[in-house]
């Protein structure tokens, strides 16, 4: 059964995963109501998972990605993917042309929630940490 909406966990191909004590990078989006949140959205009807993912990653970041693996089971109606772009990290956040993403960040800890948890982003980042070890 398709998921409703995908997000993805974006990661350097070149760089550690996010930790809270040590850094590292993943790239988050700021939503204008919702704040911080990773990139991602509703599939559209005629697309496939991963059509709507590498679409929806586009537009909010303008980065290409990989597609890695998937999480299905982390949300009921969601599926959330493990993705790696070529991109460098940088310090500094960008602007994309979304009306729905105010800037664009590499973050090395949780960012401000405003919707999302911190547990949502630990939980994630815990589960990418076991994708990396096994």
């Amino acid at each position: 059964m398709s998921p409703k909406f995908v997000l993805a966990w974006i990661t350097s191909s070149s760089e550690s995963l996010l930790t809270m004590q040590t850094g590292g990078h993943v790239v988050f989006v700021e939503h204008p109501q919702r704040g911080w949140e990773i990139p991602g959205g509703h599939l559209n009807d005629d697309e496939t998972p991963e059509q709507a993912l590498h679409r929806e990653v586009k537009e909010e970041t303008g980065l290409e990605i990989s597609i890695i693996q998937w999480n299905k089971s982390y949300y009921r109606d969601g599926w959330v993917a493990y993705v790696e772009t070529k991109s460098t990290p940088t310090q500094q956040p960008w602007n994309i042309l979304d009306e729905k993403v105010e800037q664009v960040a590499w973050w090395s800890d949780v960012p401000p929630v405003v919707t999302w948890t911190t547990q949502e982003f630990i939980d994630l980042d815990n589960w990418v940490k076991e994708l990396k070890s096994a």
